[in-house]
């Protein structure tokens, strides 16, 4: 008997504070801004989601991989059980390397519904990473079709580089 998730919880949001001094000035001027994060539970409406994806993956100088997140099953949960995400609420891409630019995007017709074209591309510099989640009811980028995440190492630096990646969204019958 396979037993689904009943509870996901956690809170995703930026915040930004910048704080500069002027040399013999003992004044802080800033730069502070708190958007406001985003709470998630679980469920299908808004701010909820029921499959969370977690993978590290490692790409040679030069190489590339495509994650389906689709996956008819193909690709394994948190649970390590197997999932089909329907919808993508939230996606977090993290790029390790010291030298090396990951580019995402730039695959097929059946990249994820972030590019306007097929030959788009996204650069996440060494060290750098990229969030993007939307938790409003009825949203998210449909995965059915369009449903392919490209990653590739630029061929810079000459090392692997780790690429961490979380996929969170909606299955309308999860395991």
């Amino acid at each position: 008997m396979t037993v689904g998730v009943t509870r996901i919880s956690g809170t995703a949001g930026p915040v930004i504070d910048f704080r500069a001094y002027l040399a013999g000035d003992l004044a802080e001027r800033s730069a502070l801004i708190q958007l406001p994060s985003h709470t998630w539970s679980y469920g299908t409406g808004a701010g909820q989601a029921n499959v969370i994806y977690q993978d590290s993956i490692s790409l040679a100088d030069g190489a590339d991989t495509t994650i389906d997140l689709y996956a008819s099953g193909s690709l394994l949960d948190i649970f390590e059980r197997a999932l089909t995400m329907e919808t993508l609420k939230f996606l977090y891409i993290k790029n390790t390397s010291a030298d090396a630019t990951l580019l995402v995007g730039g695959g097929a017709s059946n990249d994820l519904l972030l590019f306007a074209a097929t030959s788009d591309i996204v650069k996440i510099p060494p060290g750098g990473d990229s969030i993007l989640y939307n938790d409003v009811a009825g949203s998210g980028i449909l995965l059915t079709t369009n449903k392919n995440l490209k990653l590739t190492h630029d061929g810079t630096g000459g090392s692997t580089m780790a690429v961490y990646v979380i996929a969170m969204g909606l299955d309308s019958a999860p395991a």
